[in-house]
């Protein structure tokens, strides 16, 4: 029995996925094989709801020694065809010993090492060993290698005088003398010209159950990205409370005026009732009048569905000063920080609130994997039932740093002409992507900026928090449709420990900590070692999704990100003479304040 920590099973190594254990290499089968006694339920209402399934359950747990089967996660292996380090002998065969597998060579008893090809299907979610005798004889000269079917005597030889490529590389069938190199591996169409088809199966299905697909086959390599992507959801386990934003609308709409304005053509009237109406209920004007131009019931229905709307909602209530807003996984407070300062007043005056999550629970279900370029995923349970009734999950506790900004700064700086120029490059690129799933749809450039924004404070909080980049995670809100705009950005740790995380990260939410950060954080976005290539980009990284971002100044573990590196762009932030950041004036002061 191999080990996995319970965090593994979801992601990086869940269903679908390939996993390296020492020398061997096994893949993740699907709920279906799993015991579902021994899954444990777990709750998260919102994240339920936003699956549409009955529960979330937890991969089961074995102990360090445990041997009883029905409390281990089937792992199957592949690729089966193996070769071993010693002799070169291939084999696609498991040997077992005392009733158990093993990795030994059957001829030497040397190690067995995975081959390191695999064939992948181009848009169908599928996965395949390569028929390894059917390459090595493929080109073969003569009648007998061709009728040849051995495969208990094929060997990987390498021919260094045929240099470092896969040219080197060889299949030898010692039966017949039958040989090929793996120079054509390289070409993406080398099975489909050979007349390799897909399955249509995972590899841990039944050969006999073979399905139609039509898609062709890709040679890949095991370790390849292309290989698994896993499709997750994840939620804040947070108290389901109103948003302070909607009382605050049923404020303004039991408001004798605004009643007597409401479906009124704009004009004088109505430009003088705004700043009447702010002022008797407290709402801000810029809500006041989206108010009066749309439709509440429509607005009110937008805010009660989606996922993040919940969670601002949550962080709304706390900042706003809600003590009634309590639940032992959800625990914030606000943080001094703007209200006192620092060296950099015109800095907080972006900043409305920050929030010191000093404990939050994460769940992170895991609903299928994509492979290749596939577009809809591969359900975990393979697709076997019409509706699947749970998702595997797993809950981590931990505690981070929320960070709202003054909504009518950024609603003033997303109307500048330049800014919404800059960021149609995204809308012109999405649209010309054949992967959609790459796509943000309804997208904001107070996204990129936020994005952006998350990037170098993990970047920053690296150095200073006491957690690793990898182990940081950020969550964007920002919208600015609707009846209630979000702008802000959540990052946090998080881990599978019930006791959570030491602190160091929340502590730098403080007013004597956080200023200086920020601020640094902005400074970083005008600087990369890479300019002015970096700065200058017309589009770089996955898809071209990213302008002046890249490796040196702004990319994170994609672990870390939401978005897989993609929507990135530093000239948002601090500006140019093109284009107007948002925090531009403040770097401006910053550099004044020092020369001075």
């Amino acid at each position: 029995m191999r080990q996995l920590t319970l965090q593994e099973t979801i992601y990086p190594f869940g269903v679908g996925a390939i996993v390296d254990i020492k020398s061997e290499s096994f893949i993740g089968m699907d709920t279906g094989t799993w015991n579902e006694e021994t899954c444990e339920r777990m709750s998260c209402p919102p994240l339920e709801r936003e699956l549409g399934v009955l529960q979330l359950r937890r991969p089961p747990t074995a102990g360090d020694f445990s041997r009883r089967p029905g409390f281990a996660l089937p792992y199957r292996r592949f690729p089966k065809w193996r070769f071993c380090q010693d002799c070169t002998l291939m084999s696609n065969r498991v040997h077992h010993k005392n009733g158990a597998s093993t990795n030994d060579c059957s001829r030497c008893g040397g190690l067995m090492v995975p081959m390191r090809f695999v064939a992948v299907c181009a848009a169908g979610g599928h996965i395949q060993d390569l028929d390894w005798r059917r390459w090595a004889h493929f080109e073969s000269s003569s009648d007998e290698q061709r009728q040849c079917k051995d495969s208990e005597h094929l060997e990987l030889r390498t021919n260094p005088e045929a240099g470092e490529g896969l040219r080197s590389l060889r299949i030898l069938c010692r039966a017949c003398g039958a040989s090929r190199d793996m120079g054509s591996l390289g070409r993406n169409t080398s099975l489909a010209e050979e007349g390799y088809r897909c399955w249509g199966l995972q590899p841990w299905e039944p050969q006999d159950a073979t399905k139609e697909c039509t898609e062709e086959l890709r040679v890949v390599q095991r370790g390849s990205t292309s290989v698994y992507q896993a499709e997750t959801a994840s939620a804040i386990d947070i108290p389901e409370v109103e948003s302070a934003t909607i009382a605050l609308r049923a404020k303004v709409l039991q408001n004798d005026m605004f009643k007597g304005v409401f479906g009124q053509q704009e004009g004088p009237l109505f430009d003088l009732a705004v700043p009447v109406i702010a002022d008797q209920t407290g709402a801000p004007e810029y809500m006041v009048r989206h108010m009066l131009r749309a439709d509440p019931a429509a607005d009110t229905a937008q805010l009660q569905s989606n996922l993040r709307s919940g969670e601002w909602a949550a962080f709304d209530r706390v900042l706003a000063g809600d003590t009634e807003v309590t639940n032992p996984d959800f625990d914030v407070l606000p943080s001094d920080y703007p209200r006192q300062p620092g060296p950099m007043p015109a800095l907080a005056e972006l900043v409305a609130d920050v929030g010191l999550v000093r404990r939050l629970r994460e769940v992170r279900a895991l609903r299928g994997f994509r492979r290749y370029e596939q577009q809809d995923f591969t359900r975990v349970d393979l697709g076997t039932i019409d509706g699947l009734k749970w998702y595997p999950a797993i809950e981590q506790f931990g505690e981070g740093i929320f960070l709202r900004f003054n909504e009518e700064a950024l609603c003033a700086w997303e109307e500048n002409t330049a800014v919404r120029q800059r960021t149609q490059h995204w809308i012109d690129r999405g649209a010309n992507l054949s992967n959609r799933r790459a796509v943000i749809n309804d997208l904001h450039p107070r996204y990129i900026l936020l994005h952006t924004l998350a990037h170098l404070l993990m970047r920053r909080l690296e150095f200073q928090s006491g957690y690793s980049a990898a182990s940081l995670s950020e969550r964007i809100y920002a919208s600015s449709d609707g009846p209630d705009p979000q702008g802000g950005l959540l990052i946090y740790t998080s881990n599978g420990d019930a006791q959570g995380t030491l602190g160091g990260l929340v502590r730098l939410g403080e007013a004597r900590y956080f200023s200086r950060l920020l601020l640094s954080a902005v400074e970083d976005a005008d600087r990369c070692s890479n300019n002015p290539v970096c700065a200058e980009s017309r589009g770089q990284g996955m898809n071209s999704l990213n302008l002046a971002a890249c490796h040196a100044c702004s990319l994170v573990s994609e672990t870390s990100c939401e978005r897989s590196n993609m929507y990135l762009d530093r000239k948002l932030l601090v500006g140019d003479e093109f284009v107007p950041g948002f925090f531009q004036s403040v770097l401006s002061s910053a550099r004044a304040s020092i020369a001075t």
